[in-house]
C-alpha cells in the first residue's frame, strides 16, 4: 500500500489516503513513528500495529468519553466515529464490545427516550425521532406499547389534556377558530385526528 495523500482534519489530525482511498486519521505525531509519507509505501508491520492496537484504543477512548456525558444509540455512535476518521472495521469491532459491556444498548436508549420525552411529544414524532437515531419502528413501537401498559407514560390524550393545560387552552370555551388553529398546532406536533377530534370535539379537516 502506497500513501496517495496526507490531508488535514485539523490542527492536529490528518486524513491518511493508502492508495487513493481515505484509510485512517491519525495525529502529527503519528507520522514520524510510523515515517508516513506521500508517495512511499507503508511498512506492512506497522500498518498491522496501526489497525490492531493504535485505532482500537483511540475508538474505544472516544467512545467512553462520548458515552460519559449521553447515552448514544449503535447508529449515532457509527456516524460519530465515522465522522472522527475511524475505518469500518475499527467503528465495528469497537461497538460490538461497547454492547458486551452494556454499554451500548438501544432497547434500553429507546425505553429511556420514551419514558422523558412522553411528556411533551407525540407517539409518531418519536418514532420518527428513534427512527433517525437508527431505531427501527417495530424496537420503538414494542417499547411504547410495554410502557404504556405499565402505566409508566401517559396516553396521547392525557399528553393532549397536559398541553392544553399548559397553555391555559379550554376546549369547552374556545372558538371554532381557536380550536382549528389548535388542532393544527396539535397535527404538527405528531397527535392523531381521532385524540385531537375527541378533545377539542373538533375535526382537524371539519
Amino acid at each position: 500500500m502506497t500513501v496517495t495523500e496526507i490531508k488535514a482534519k485539523n490542527k492536529s489530525k490528518f486524513f491518511v489516503c493508502l492508495d487513493h482511498e481515505v484509510a485512517f486519521v491519525l495525529y502529527k505525531g503519528d507520522f514520524n513513528k510510523y515515517h508516513l509519507v506521500e508517495g512511499e509505501t507503508v511498512n506492512p508491520e506497522e500498518y498491522e500495529e496501526i489497525m490492531t492496537e493504535v485505532l482500537p484504543k483511540r475508538a474505544m477512548n472516544r467512545s467512553y468519553k462520548l458515552l460519559l456525558f449521553r447515552d448514544y444509540t449503535v447508529k449515532q455512535l457509527q456516524d460519530k466515529l465515522s465522522g472522527d476518521g475511524y475505518p469500518r472495521e475499527i467503528i465495528e469491532s469497537t461497538v460490538e464490545k461497547l454492547k458486551e459491556e452494556k454499554f451500548l444498548d438501544d432497547e434500553r436508549f429507546t425505553e429511556n427516550y420514551i419514558f422523558w420525552k412522553s411528556q411533551t411529544k407525540s407517539r409518531k414524532r418519536m418514532m420518527m425521532d428513534l427512527n433517525r437515531k437508527g431505531i427501527d419502528y417495530g424496537t420503538a413501537s414494542d417499547a411504547y406499547d410495554d410502557l404504556l401498559e405499565k402505566n409508566d407514560i401517559d396516553n396521547e390524550e392525557t399528553i393532549i389534556r397536559k398541553f392544553l393545560d399548559k397553555k391555559g387552552f379550554s376546549a369547552d370555551s374556545a372558538s371554532y377558530e381557536e380550536k382549528q388553529k389548535m388542532s393544527q398546532t396539535l397535527l404538527r406536533k405528531g397527535f392523531s385526528y381521532e385524540s385531537i377530534h375527541h378533545i377539542l370535539g373538533y375535526h382537524p379537516f371539519s
